[in-house]
């Protein structure tokens, strides 16, 4: 049931995006273009599976072209439980929207058990100076849970 809410979600996000951006080239051709993609993500989990805590990562991303890239996510969640998230999106890109799916496996400190996840997730650019603030949201769907994860991203393109 939440599966098809987030896909719901996530598809009205893909498509109202490709709307502006197909709407508004002039405001985005501003939007600069770097091939390579390093930042830094803040941002909190849902209460399910993960107790509701605080997540802190890096992000890789190469750019393939103006649209496709694919990239590299290590992330810790911190709370009643302590994860690793490590996943490889494969990243579509229009003007300043991403939207991104990819595998991955959440990692928990306490056991050896690894999970597989498939991250889905969306963000929305803002250039500031030579930075990239993005807000996103992921949904991690793993061992039959759906784990929502939001935040901030603070990136720089090179």
């Amino acid at each position: 049931m939440i599966f098809r809410k987030v896909a719901v979600i996530y598809s009205l996000l893909l498509v109202s995006g490709s709307f502006a951006y197909a709407e508004s080239t002039e405001s985005d051709s501003h939007h600069e273009y770097h091939p390579n993609m390093v930042g830094v993500f803040v941002g909190g989990t849902s209460q399910q599976r993960r107790q509701k805590g605080l997540a802190l990562g890096v992000e890789y991303e190469r750019r393939l072209n103006k649209s496709f890239g694919i990239g590299a996510l290590a992330e810790r969640t911190f709370g009643d439980l302590d994860f690793w998230v490590v996943a490889f999106p494969f990243a579509y890109h229009t003007g300043p929207w991403k939207f991104y799916v990819g595998p991955g496996w959440e990692i928990e400190d306490r056991e050896d058990d690894n999970e597989f996840l498939v991250r889905l997730g969306g963000e929305y650019g803002f250039e500031v100076g030579s930075l990239e603030i993005a807000p996103q949201v992921d949904v991690d769907f793993v061992d039959g849970n759906a784990v929502l994860v939001c935040g901030i991203t603070f990136a720089r393109g090179f």
